[in-house]
């Protein structure tokens, strides 16, 4: 089904963290440290880089009522469940305004593979998309990082960090 669903006409444009005002975060919310790291990563985006605008979304692997206690609603971050999807795994609920968003830049922080996040990924309008290389989101996205198995968030944040905060790139 994700390839019968065409990606949207965008304007592509390449970024960094500095010149990036609108940021969006995908990733897949089933660990509390995981999700603390994100927030982290969020405010440090914020804090030095002065992105304005940062939006998160996370997938939680569960049933709206099994919600992990830290997955409270907070104003830069969102959440969809199982409860969410179609049955083609499809996200169609929580996710519209998120998914109609033109980020400046769109962040897979998950391992690229997980197929709810996979929809809003092909199906953004952001300027510039950013993936892992080796992954399912990669054939979607403007920027890849070469991560070697298996994956390792911690590595592929500090990747991040170190190619798209360098302001000398643009």
């Amino acid at each position: 089904m994700l390839k019968k669903i065409s990606e949207p006409v965008r304007i592509k444009h390449a970024f960094n963290f500095d010149t990036a005002k609108n940021i969006g975060i995908l990733y897949q919310d089933d660990d509390e440290r995981l999700y603390n790291k994100i927030r982290a990563f969020a405010k440090e985006l914020k804090e030095k880089h002065q992105v304005k605008n940062i939006r998160a979304l996370g997938y939680v692997p569960a049933k709206e009522k099994m919600l992990p206690i830290w997955q409270s609603q907070k104003l830069e971050f969102g959440y969809f469940t199982q409860d969410d999807l179609n049955w083609h795994r499809r996200p169609v609920t929580r996710v519209t305004a998120f998914r109609n968003e033109e980020f400046d830049m769109l962040i897979d922080l998950s391992d690229g593979n997980v197929l709810p996040l996979l929809y809003l990924f092909k199906e953004s309008k952001a300027k510039m998309k950013i993936s892992m290389q080796s992954s399912g989101a990669e054939k979607f996205a403007d920027f890849m990082l070469i991560m070697k198995p298996p994956f390792v968030f911690d590595q592929y944040l500090s990747q991040l960090k170190i190619y798209l905060g360098n302001n000398a790139l643009k």
